[in-house]
């Protein structure tokens, strides 16, 4: 059977009957019967239309296509013959290159597939984002949608076959119920006309952002979980729920909601922010975003605003203790639950303390004195939930007259009496004072150390900074001071945090100033132990086990670049460095500014740099080099120059390394080639000379890339082979993807269009390894235009529009014009007129809008070819003329639209020619985009 399966490019149908277990009920011994006559019809309907049988298991099918549109016709037929029968069988269909092995098929594909057609219902067929281009069929777009096993998500289509039912309820994908609500820890009481308000409020189309607004402890988290979860239905992409507990200021808003959906912000490649791609890809999202505890971020509001304006399906819930103050925002006032009795003789606020106190205490009841106490501890704390619990806990050790004693010497401070107090903290500070009088002199100690954390933290991190053993801090997680998060961690609500971090400073400064060193020291050292291996093969675990204590990693450096040694603060820069170019380039930049702010420099101003210290000289370099990576920056071009001299001088070798490579880089992007080659081959032996891997790595990799730009393809290829000798030397996945990309650029150069598919798809493997979606769409982009080459125009149109769905799932515009370049040749090279004028439109209007001179011209000499190709040969004679002879084109960019040009030479008369190439010659840039970009008549 394996030699008889088809190879290469194949379409994979996968068939399962919906329902079986039920069938089998319904049916009885019928069963079998029309299982049978299903499985017959469907072998007939495979068969015509040249499918072959992989697997049968059970009531499904596995069935390969050499040609998407029969795989597609033989599901159309196969729906057609089961309609109206008992049973009904729902189909994927996926198109890709799975390995074929004596067994059969394997791979990723058959995966996919597979997963594709488990979140469909009966009756319906289901293309992927592979198949449906290849085919012409009526197909509905099901929207983005992640399956179960596989890590980036998939667009998924349906396929819509007249006579036939076409409606179904939402795909049983991740997202479809997408929920990432936390499980609540204990029962939700009271509330129901809150909850009743909400859900008539969001009703209201005109109600797009709700704030539940009242005082810390009023019980607005577990209001708006217990709310959002009775509404995950109404919602196509459910609801997610984004914790801003642990998020220190509005710059870091935009990433901890992409962290809460899943969305991967591209920090490596992008050169938007974290901010602009997260609101392009809730454009297309009917969701519901809880946004809990924004009080700390009310600056942070207008990315609320622009989410109302920008993605019109999508609500916003959030909790606050003040309003957020944009037009958008509807308010409703969350305040204590009720403390009087209602008609069941009993109140909110009185059942949650019995609640709780029979979990701290499960033999715990009330007398009726112990009930009147009980009362008068929840008018104490005016019914906010927070403020029981936090009473309710000390049941096994205090009386509830104790208790209520205790709060009540505290009262008018509960009542905001103490007027230098802000006014976030006021509600809940009685509460937070009664929790620390009862602990233990050593637990106050423990849980004032404590407050240096940030985020959640390991039961290590907390040995580490505040020297607590396991009974010390279990006491403090049982006295709800400390609470268990996700995957075994463990975190401070912030306020509880910010009274600690009071309660430590008001104490000998000497006792902060040893436990900020000891978490420097701790997270700092997590750091030290992972540089070998973000440099080399572990760089993916390293990089994510460091991504979990980010928060504490940027934290402990600003202590070390203020407080320790210079050469120790500046391994910290260095080891940062390293992190970040895994991590996100974006991410680093901003980080090493704010590092830069904390040694006190002042490079903002002229001069600025001159008595800086190393350690602010090493944190300029830094953020200079991952800044500039992102594409140029004048500032930072301006203070890596200044900061060039001042590292000579004191002979600072590995930044010297570091800040070269941002100058050549930078100068890359001025288009001035010679100038980047000198300082990058400076560049290559001061990080050789200094052992800077990643150093020496990176600027190999950009000096080939200049010296390709030069027409250098000699030195290009050395520096390209010296650099994959660095990457398989270190044995890092990342560089070695890079690495051998830049091989292939340089074969696409030399037209070894053969060897460059196969250098550009082995990249693409290991950017998939190691997660870079953005590398894996460089790569895949670059083997479509050697798939070009190849005069694989078919495969040159399916990569292409791979890289266009990798560029935009990380928001990659430079990269998504690019791949929208190479579609449009594809396109006309197969006879696709229409489809590449409109691509090449497209791709000049995103390229002129990103003021992208060679991706401008890079789109107008594609639409020069299609203006041969529709019999407007002088027009198409200038403006090939003008774009392939600008100094501004790289020469790889003119491979796909020379031939037009050559063939237009031979064409034309002389006369029309010399009036072409004057016509070139007296026009500009600026009028061939108007021009093309005229409208269509």
């Amino acid at each position: 059977m394996v030699r008889d399966l088809p190879t290469g490019v194949v379409t994979l149908l996968f068939t399962d009957v919906e329902g079986s277990t039920r069938l089998l009920h319904s049916l009885g011994d019928d069963y079998g019967e029309a299982l049978h006559d299903h499985r017959r019809r469907l072998r007939t309907v495979f068969a015509d239309h040249e499918g072959v049988e992989v697997d049968t298991q059970g009531d499904a099918f596995f069935v390969a296509f050499a040609r998407a549109s029969d795989a597609v016709a033989a599901a159309t037929d196969g729906q057609r013959a089961l309609a109206g029968g008992p049973i009904r069988v729902r189909m994927g269909l996926h198109t890709g290159e799975p390995r074929l092995t004596e067994e059969g098929y394997v791979g990723l594909d058959v995966h996919k597939g597979a997963r594709i057609a488990a979140v469909g219902h009966g009756g319906q067929v289901l293309l992927s984002q592979t198949t449906r281009p290849l085919v012409v069929a009526d197909v509905r777009d099901l929207g983005v949608h992640r399956l179960k096993d596989l890590s980036a998500p998939e667009r998924i289509y349906q396929l819509e076959i007249e006579g036939l039912l076409c409606d179904f309820p939402l795909l049983k994908t991740i997202e479809a119920g997408m929920r990432n609500l936390p499980a609540p820890r204990t029962s939700f009481v009271g509330r129901a006309s809150e909850l009743d308000e909400i859900d008539r409020l969001l009703e209201d189309p005109d109600c797009r952002l709700l704030t539940l607004v009242g005082p810390g402890g009023a019980g607005k988290t577990r209001l708006a979980l217990e709310a959002a979860e009775l509404r995950i239905q109404r919602y196509p992409h459910g609801v997610h729920f984004v914790p801003l507990v642990s998020v220190a200021s509005p710059e870091f808003l935009a990433p901890a909601v992409a962290e809460s959906i899943q969305f991967a912000v591209d920090g490596a490649h992008s050169g938007f922010s974290a901010q602009e791609q997260l609101l392009d890809y809730l454009t297309e999202r009917s969701t519901l975003l809880v946004l809990d505890n924004f009080e700390h971020l009310v600056d942070g509001s207008s990315l609320l605003a622009e989410i109302i304006e920008r993605a019109p399906e999508v609500e916003l819930l959030a909790t606050s203790r003040e309003r957020l103050n944009v037009q958008s925002e509807w308010v409703l006032d969350v305040q204590g639950l009720d403390v009087a009795e209602n008609g069941n003789g009993s109140s909110g606020a009185l059942r949650l303390f019995v609640e709780r106190a029979t979990q701290a205490e499960p033999d715990f009841s009330l007398d009726d004195d112990e009930r009147a106490e009980a009362r008068h501890i929840c008018k104490l704390v005016e019914g906010l939930p927070l403020g029981i619990e936090l009473a309710a806990s000390w049941v096994s050790m205090l009386s509830c007259a104790e208790i209520a004693e205790e709060i009540e010497r505290n009262i008018d401070f509960l009542a905001t009496s103490m007027r230098d107090v802000p006014e976030r903290h006021r509600s809940l500070r009685a509460a937070f004072d009664q929790s620390w009088r009862l602990l233990s002199g050593e637990q106050q100690d423990v849980l004032a150390r404590l407050s240096v954390l940030r985020g959640d933290f390991s039961r290590e991190a907390v040995a580490a900074v505040s020297g607590a053993n396991l009974r010390l801090f279990s006491d403090l997680v049982s006295k709800s001071l400390v609470r268990r998060s996700d995957f075994g961690r463990y975190e401070m609500h912030e306020l509880l945090r910010q009274y600690s971090a009071e309660k430590l400073a008001a104490g000998s400064p000497d006792a902060l100033a040893a436990t900020r060193e000891r978490h420097a020291r701790h997270y700092l050292g997590a750091l030290a132990e992972r540089r070998g291996a973000l440099v080399g093969k572990d760089v993916v675990r390293a990089r994510d086990e460091l991504r979990r204590e980010l928060d504490n990693v940027r934290v402990a450096a600003e202590w070390a670049v203020a407080t320790w040694p210079e050469d120790e603060a500046r391994d910290v820069l260095a080891g940062l460095n390293e992190f970040f170019f895994a991590h996100s380039w974006f991410d680093g930049a901003e980080t090493f500014e704010r590092l830069v702010s904390v040694t006190g420099d002042t490079s903002g101003q002229a001069g600025g740099l001159d008595g800086a210290s190393p350690v602010a000289l090493a944190a300029v370099a830094y953020r200079a080099s991952l800044g500039s990576a992102l594409g140029y920056d004048e500032e930072l071009d301006r203070l890596a120059l200044e900061c060039l001299p001042r590292l000579r001088e004191q002979r600072m070798m590995w930044e010297l390394g570091t800040c070269l490579l941002a100058l050549g880089t930078n100068a890359c992007y001025r288009d001035v080639y010679q100038e980047a080659a000198g300082y990058l081959e400076e560049a290559v032996a001061i990080t050789r000379s200094a052992g800077d891997g990643l150093g020496e790595f990176a600027v190999l990799s950009w000096l080939g890339f200049v010296q390709l730009l030069l027409d250098d393809l000699e030195g290009a290829r050395a520096s390209f082979e010296a650099c994959h000798a660095k990457a398989a030397d270190l044995g890092n996945p990342q560089f070695l993807a890079y690495a051998i990309s830049k091989l292939g650029i340089l074969a696409d150069a030399e037209e070894r269009c053969a060897d460059a598919m196969r250098l550009h798809m082995e990249a693409n493997e290991l950017f998939a390894a190691v997660g870079d979606v953005g590398g894996a769409g460089y790569a895949l982009s670059r083997a479509s235009l050697s798939a070009y080459g190849v005069k694989d125009y078919e495969e040159a149109l399916r990569l292409g529009r791979a890289g266009y769905e990798a560029f935009s799932e990380v928001n990659h515009r430079w990269g998504m014009i690019a791949a929208l370049c190479r579609i449009g040749f594809a396109a006309l090279a197969l006879g696709r007129v229409d489809e590449a004028q409109s691509t090449f439109r497209a791709a000049l209007e995103r390229a002129h809008a990103s003021a992208a001179i060679s991706l401008e011209l890079l789109a107008l000499s594609g639409v020069g070819a299609v203006l041969r190709a529709t019999g407007q040969r002088e027009q198409a004679a200038t403006l090939l003329t003008f774009a392939l002879g600008h100094e501004q084109l790289p020469p790889s960019y003119s491979f796909a639209a020379r031939p037009a040009l050559q063939a237009l030479e031979a064409e034309l008369p002389p006369e029309l020619l010399a009036a072409a190439r004057l016509a070139a010659a007296a026009t500009s840039l600026e009028d061939l985009i108007a021009q093309a970009l005229e409208p269509i008549p």
